[in-house]
């Protein structure tokens, strides 16, 4: 019967993709499928630092796929940099949005379908309903957080709105995974305390340091001051890794009360404990690697232009680092929190 479903979501994977690969006609925009591409010029550029980047000058052509021009060869001329910072490399067969004689950028839809339909087909495979059950929440979340988003721009405050989304988030979320059980419900009531004592925590940081130390030249685009921003996206980014910690404990704890009823407090907080570090040790390399990631590609164009490590890492990386820390306490927080409130619940205490 799995492989019959698997069978089924795999087709219809496979349908959606022909269809986004084909679905020119619901854009508005005039969209050219590239069939030559020709190098009219190539320029080299040099910076104040001496370094030296190329340019080169095409001239694409290609055949229009909707609108009123479908079926007519357009040409168009485009400036191509070698590092791609700010522009895109188009090869024959990809489609791009025309604007004004010029390219608007890369019809990426048919390549992010086919990134979804992978991993629906991935999930359902190892995950079964589960599995897909984790993707509607992903997309309840979205929707929550759009919502969010919305009232902010009415002019409700950016950290309310998040610090209710977190409970909303980790209440949808891990009843959709787990179901209504004692389980689940232990590891919504950790999260709400670490979301709440991690929020009195910062507020506390915050009125005693004055954001000083963390440095705010990568949000220099925001039209709003960085510091409203800062609490809500520390919130964010550490609940997932709290969410993920407080399951983790619970389900534990659950497991070994369901195969020794006569386990002692003693020893679940004990077994907890040793459950604990090892999922500390993960999750913070989880963290950090992600917002490693998240700043290699700006680290690496500054070390590019003449910055020395040192100097970004005190003028970027502080709030990378701010919010590795973050996420990290609420990690080590949400332990001993989940262990205490999954006994008190699962077992009575005498």
């Amino acid at each position: 019967m799995k492989k019959i479903k698997l069978l089924i979501i795999t087709i219809l994977c496979l349908l959606s993709v022909i269809f986004i690969y084909n679905d020119d006609f619901i854009y508005n925009k005039e969209i050219m499928k590239i069939n030559i591409i020709k190098t009219t010029k190539e320029d080299t550029m040099e910076n104040t630092l001496g370094l030296k980047e190329k340019y080169y000058y095409r001239q694409i052509t290609g055949v229009i796929t909707n609108g009123k021009n479908k079926g007519q060869i357009k040409t168009v001329e485009y400036e191509e940099a070698y590092s791609s910072v700010v522009t895109d490399k188009y090869k024959v067969g990809d489609k791009v949005f025309i604007k004004n004689k010029t390219i608007d950028g890369l019809k990426r839809d048919f390549y992010i379908s086919i990134l979804i339909s992978i991993f629906l087909i991935l999930i359902y495979a190892v995950g079964e309903y589960k599995g897909l059950l984790s993707v509607l929440s992903v997309i309840l979340n979205m929707i929550i957080f759009y919502i969010g988003l919305d009232l902010y721009f009415r002019g409700i405050n950016l950290l309310f709105i998040v610090v209710i989304e977190s409970i909303i988030f980790s209440i949808l979320s891990l009843f959709i995974a787990g179901g209504i059980n004692k389980k689940t419900i232990s590891a919504i009531i950790s999260v709400f305390i670490c979301t709440i004592t991690s929020l009195l925590m910062l507020l506390i940081i915050v009125k005693l340091t004055n954001y000083k130390g963390i440095n705010f030249n990568e949000l220099s685009f925001l039209t709003v001051p960085p510091e409203d921003i800062v609490l809500p996206e520390l919130l964010i980014g550490m609940m997932g890794a709290v969410m993920d910690v407080a399951i983790t404990i619970s389900s534990s704890i659950s497991e070994l009360i369901d195969k020794d009823k006569n386990i002692s407090v003693k020893n679940l907080n004990k077994s907890a404990k040793e459950i604990g570090k090892d999922i500390m040790s993960t999750m913070s390399n989880v963290l950090f690697f992600t917002y490693l990631a998240a700043g290699l590609p700006i680290f690496v164009l500054a070390i590019r232009n003449g910055y020395s490590i040192s100097n970004y890492i005190s003028t970027n990386f502080s709030l990378e680092l701010s919010r590795f820390l973050v996420g990290s306490i609420g990690i080590i927080m949400a332990i001993p929190i989940t262990t205490f409130i999954s006994i008190k619940i699962f077992k009575e205490v005498k």
